[in-house]
């Protein structure tokens, strides 16, 4: 077996350190790993993986209710603004006499890339014309800054990442920003196809690859957060590929996954493989290591290594299991930096959700969710829309939340911060969730109050439309309108949370053990116009409870616990509007062991806010009143959101 220079001085690094029977035991180890990781790159780079849900052409859809509104306020705010903001300083950072004089590191191009991203998608969609033009006019302005060697950056020629002489690399978010450049100007070649955007984004693509090559610069030792900002080269890699069949991108991608895992504390694929947990990978930052996550399944689709699929369930299940919160989306915080994986068995009802961290779980469900239909990965999304996502935004669609928490006060980023762009991203990816299509029919996997056209292989157009006032109400009614009588499937998504959940087909009731909660029903019948289709999800109110521990050394047993607790209802979370009594932030409100739910009772909404309100009243104790957690605060900073509340200490 033949080594290349990278690999023999990996495991020469090591002899050092060990004795000489541990150094034959590692020297096996090694090259056992690096022949898996070609052999599999190699035998299955030709196995594409098809996608069981396919997503339909979004401009044929509409979205209204809270979803709709929140999506339509992101465009008429953050996206017609973000161009123009400040004499446009987000985009006239790439003009050749910034770049040039940028002494920085900083990460501001990223927002050009994003917005392209989400411009792109919403202005197709909506087909909103001053939104178009402003999209195609920013793209144009940045195409026209790229250098003849392909660089489309914001940094000076002495720190960008062709500079390999450069001291802050380590610093350098010059290969994350351009990484975002080139997916931004896929998505405008997507939906409005100009040769120029895909010449350009395929330059800056080259531009990696001639810097980044077998036996030049390894792209893991360039970027923040010990490499992982700049792995993320793997996104738009994939999307490259798939875009042009170019081999060069997946050679490229066998490389970097290559270098990942010879890089100690970076080994994202064997690491996930061994079912290690994420805080040791990097940094733990959630951001950056979801959107790794993302492009190893997409990799998967393209390859058909089935190791990227299983490193990618590996890691959802880690996340999904240890660290979300009641609200979520992934949290951090808390002891360590706000935006990085706490320690698996920690948890506190005061974590940070950073809005980058929830539009990365998002787009990292939506992959999972098409690469195997499953429902798990769109009841995800839903939760984490439906609470986190949509607690984020500002009234005025332009402002997000940097971090949100369960416990803590409204806060509203910075324009110019990242989390606000990722927000907006965040929105657009939605309406591509709502329908998707198998081979068999249609899928209804997001509700919404919408409609849209949807053609099925084999069956041709058909139109369908939910009417609801979901997430506070459940009950769904859906239209099927195909464009001629025909037979296919539509799989109706029920929630894990909805038991006994009924449907019914034109007043005939489905019988209720085809029902599974976390799963679809899939309804296969002949279809003509006018077909109803009525679902009733019963939204009860359930007490959800947590216990915070801080356990001794020595297995000394707990120092404190304290018992918490939360309240849902279907798939909203709710929260005390303010400070306990207006002043303080704990107290302890004990509920009974058994049915806690029947101390609250149902009470008049304030008149702006939607849904169901809950009062709980206990003696010599401040009511507390209960609203959706995305109704509270009412887009005022520095109002206070208490999620969980204290029920005992021992």
């Amino acid at each position: 077996m033949q080594l290349n220079e990278n690999e023999f001085l990996y495991i020469m690094k090591a002899e050092n350190t060990l004795n000489q029977l541990s150094k034959y035991c590692l020297i096996f180890l090694l090259c056992c790993t690096f022949s898996s990781f070609k052999a599999n790159a190699q035998n299955q780079c030709d196995d594409k993986v098809n996608y069981i849900m396919e997503v339909p052409i979004i401009s044929d859809i509409k979205v209204e209710g809270v979803m709709g509104q929140a999506i339509e306020k992101g465009m008429n705010g953050r996206l017609k603004t973000l161009p123009r903001w400040n004499e446009g300083e987000l985009i006239t950072v790439f003009s050749k006499e910034s770049r040039l004089s940028n002494t920085t590191n900083d990460w501001y191009g990223e927002h050009a890339g994003k917005w392209l991203i989400t411009a792109s998608r919403a202005a197709f969609r909506s087909g909103d014309r001053e939104l178009k033009d402003l999209l195609l006019k920013t793209a144009e302005y940045l195409i026209s800054t790229q250098e003849h060697n392909g660089y489309l950056g914001t940094y000076s020629l002495q720190r960008r990442i062709t500079n390999h002489q450069a001291l802050t690399h380590a610093t350098s978010w010059d290969a994350w920003n351009m990484s975002y450049l080139i997916l931004g100007l896929l998505e405008v070649y997507k939906y409005f196809p100009e040769e120029s955007y895909l010449l350009a984004s395929k330059k800056i693509g080259d531009l990696f690859l001639e810097n980044f090559s077998e036996g030049r610069q390894n792209i893991t030792e360039y970027g923040t957060r010990r490499g992982i900002s700049a792995t993320v080269i793997l996104d738009p890699m994939v999307e490259l590929f798939r875009e042009t069949g170019d081999k060069r991108y997946l050679d490229y991608l066998n490389l970097v996954i290559r270098q990942m895992e010879e890089k100690e504390g970076l080994k994202l694929i064997s690491s996930a493989l061994d079912n290690r947990d994420l805080e040791w990978i990097g940094d733990g930052k959630i951001y950056q290591l979801l959107w790794n996550i993302t492009a190893v399944a997409k990799l998967y689709q393209v390859t058909g290594n089935t190791d990227y699929l299983r490193a990618a369930e590996n890691i959802w299940n880690k996340v999904r299991n240890y660290h979300l919160t009641i609200i979520g989306g992934p949290w951090g915080g808390i002891g360590k930096h706000k935006e990085c994986f706490n320690s698996r068995g920690y948890w506190s009802p005061y974590g940070y959700t950073e809005t980058c961290s929830v539009m990365s779980w998002i787009q990292f469900n939506s992959e999972m969710f098409k690469l195997t239909g499953k429902a798990i990965y769109v009841q995800e999304v839903e939760k984490s829309v439906y609470n986190t996502l949509l607690g984020a935004q500002f009234p005025n669609g332009m402002d997000w939340a940097y971090h949100t928490f369960t416990n803590g006060a409204l806060h509203s980023a910075n324009f110019n911060d990242c989390c606000p762009s990722s927000g907006a991203l965040a929105l657009e990816e939605l309406p591509s969730l709502i329908y998707t299509t198998t081979d068999r029919g249609i899928a209804c996997n997001l509700y919404s109050e919408s409609s849209a056209i949807v053609n099925i292989s084999g069956v041709g157009r058909v139109k369908i439309n939910q009417n609801t006032e979901y997430p506070f109400d459940g009950y769904v009614r859906i239209s099927i309108q195909p464009e001629n009588i025909a037979s296919f499937q539509v799989l109706l998504r029920i929630p894990d949370w909805a038991k006994d959940a009924s449907v019914k087909v034109n007043g005939k009731i489905i019988d209720a053990s085809m029902i599974m909660q976390g799963d679809y029903l899939a309804v296969e019948r002949t279809w003509q116009a006018g077909d109803i289709i009525d679902l009733h999800f019963p939204m009860t109110l359930k007490v959800i409870r947590q216990i915070e521990v801080s356990m001794a050394p020595q297995r000394g047993g707990p120092i404190y616990q304290v018992q918490w607790f939360a309240l849902a209802r279907g798939p909203l979370i709710y929260c005390v509007n303010g400070l306990i009594g207006g002043m303080e932030r704990e107290e302890i409100f004990t509920l009974p062991e058994h049915d806690p739910e029947t101390l609250f009772t149902s009470i008049p909404a304030p008149k702006t806010v939607k849904g169901e309100a809950y009062e709980l009243r206990i003696p010599d104790k401040p009511s507390l009143i209960f609203i959706p957690f995305i109704e509270s605060g009412e887009g005022v900073s520095g109002t206070w959101r208490l999620t969980w509340v204290q029920e005992k200490i021992r």
